[in-house]
């Protein structure tokens, strides 16, 4: 048994952050394959070598999170592990999603040809008033809304969409596999918002609640702009992953 030296409130956050972890790496709970209930606060306490006062706090602050919830005479039990979605490559979300062996539906919200505002037009360097194709999609996986994505595209996609299933694919596949449009890179910007009114009720979550924004411009591998989104993702559904290698340049160096 380790001991942990420290206070009781530090030892509360510090076994609130290890069992957090373990939560969105699915050693307890998980989408793919449920294994919901914790090890009891007695079981928890030994393990870590904190008093079950300690354990009791570090309970409440995951239960503030939405993390866990506590069934009287039956247990501790997960009720909010996430997704893990990896960003270390540019990816639709089915395919990004592949290893959880989960389905992703997709709602089509609309679908239809539109015109470039100044700054959709100078996002996509197409003259302002252009046709682009705009595309509004709930995406669900294991039928819990993910995330509500609203995505502008050149006006090549009109004709290259065309008649295209968005409801089942994702549209870098689709534009890469039936169009020959190859995707190079893409410029991505994270932010924390709060849900307005409508992506509220297609999330299904309280207006306010938090959510993640991603604001995402994909570039043809010759580097023409040609694909604009804004992605709403429910936090409290999905974690996103990414491996970002120190350079060993000598600039990283210099202080």
């Amino acid at each position: 048994m380790r001991k942990y030296e420290g206070t009781r409130e530090d030892a509360a956050r510090w076994v609130r952050d290890v069992l957090r972890t373990q939560i969105l790496d699915g050693v307890y709970g998980g989408l793919a394959a449920p294994r919901p209930m914790l090890p009891s606060e007695g079981e928890l306490a030994a393990e870590w070598g904190v008093s079950r006062n300690a354990i009791r706090e570090a309970l409440d602050l995951l239960r503030a999170e939405g993390l866990i919830t506590r069934v009287q005479g039956a247990g501790t039990f997960v009720t909010g592990a996430k997704l893990r979605q990896s960003i270390d490559r540019l990816e639709g979300l089915a395919e990004s999603l592949a290893g959880h062996q989960l389905t992703v539906q997709n709602t089509v919200l609309s679908v239809r040809e539109s015109t470039a505002t100044p700054l959709v037009a100078a996002k996509l360097a197409v003259p302002e008033g252009s046709p682009i194709l705009f595309v509004e999609r709930l995406r669900s996986v294991a039928n819990v809304p993910l995330s509500l994505d609203t995505t502008s595209l050149r006006p090549e996609a009109i004709d290259a969409l065309a008649d295209a299933d968005l409801g089942n694919q994702d549209i870098f596949g689709l534009l890469e596999s039936k169009r020959g449009i190859r995707i190079g890179k893409a410029e991505n910007t994270f932010e924390a918002v709060s849900a307005d009114r409508g992506t509220a009720r297609h999330l299904d979550v309280s207006p306010g609640s938090p959510i993640l924004l991603l604001s995402r411009l994909s570039f043809l591998e010759d580097g023409t702009p040609f694909d604009l989104e804004s992605i709403r993702y429910r936090g409290d559904r999905l974690s996103l992953v990414s491996v970002n290698p120190r350079s060993r340049s000598t600039d990283s160096h210099r202080p």
